[in-house]
């Protein structure tokens, strides 16, 4: 009666056990890995020549003609010819690479500003 006793207590525990794993994998929120995805996928690349520059704001026209305005915050990241830069160091006719995020409103923000 001794091990039987013993047997059925080993698998009450390994059972418990398996329940409480089970309780944590399910409370793990699956959707933010594909969140984190979702928000990369909201980045884009933009090369072309600037036509404007402001404080906040800088327009670059692509190879298409097309006309890129992108917000341009404290975070954005300038280089210029490989060294680190700031925006002022951009100029109209620079060739650029710009690291754009969208946001709200097909907004677009710099998040890094390469110049050429």
């Amino acid at each position: 009666m001794s091990k039987v006793s013993r047997a059925l207590g080993a698998a009450m525990l390994c059972l418990g056990l398996l329940v409480s794993a089970s309780v944590v994998i399910a409370k793990q929120d699956p959707a933010t890995p594909a969140k984190e995805k979702k928000d990369k996928q909201k980045t884009t690349m933009i090369n072309g020549t600037v036509s404007a520059v402001t404080d906040s704001a800088l327009t670059v026209i692509d190879s298409q003609k097309a006309e890129h305005t992108l917000a341009v915050t404290a975070e954005t990241k300038v280089t210029k010819g490989g060294k680190d830069a700031v925006l002022a160091d951009v100029k109209a006719n620079d060739v650029v690479t710009v690291e754009a995020q969208k946001g709200e409103g097909n907004t677009w923000t710099a998040l890094r500003i390469a110049v050429s």
